[in-house]
């Protein structure tokens, strides 16, 4: 088994579908933080997804940051909720591909609504 797939293994990243649960607060702005909890739980090993994040990625170079990604001009809450579903990595194949994360369909809303929230607003023109 490759090493970064045993890594996912240990931390319970790729074990056992929808086992990511994490509470609905009062003022939660449709999953907003739900999403960050998430992305800050599983998407670190990777990625950089807050700059405040308690450790930097383990794989390196690092995955794409989620600043990088937000501020894609394609990038849609639909096509990150895409991505994260379907791009999945073999553990044979070369480079690596994203992990299935084995995300339910609103969790992965919530994930794809916290990247775009990290998107830079447009300049105004003159």
């Amino acid at each position: 088994m490759h090493p970064l797939s045993t890594l996912l293994m240990s931390i319970g990243l790729c074990s056992v579908p929808g086992a990511l649960v994490l509470a609905a607060t009062p003022s939660d702005n449709g999953g907003l933080r739900r999403g960050e909890d998430a992305a800050r739980l599983i998407c670190t090993a990777c990625h950089v997804v807050a700059k405040d994040q308690q450790f930097p990625p383990l794989l390196q170079p690092p995955a794409p940051s989620f600043e990088e990604i937000a501020n894609r001009p394609g990038t849609t809450v639909g096509s990150v909720r895409h991505f994260v579903t379907h791009t999945h990595w073999d553990e044979k194949t070369l480079p690596m591909k994203m992990p299935d994360l084995m995300l339910t369909a609103q969790q992965a809303t919530e994930l794809a609504r916290y990247l775009l929230s990290l998107r830079k607003p447009k300049a105004e023109s003159p």
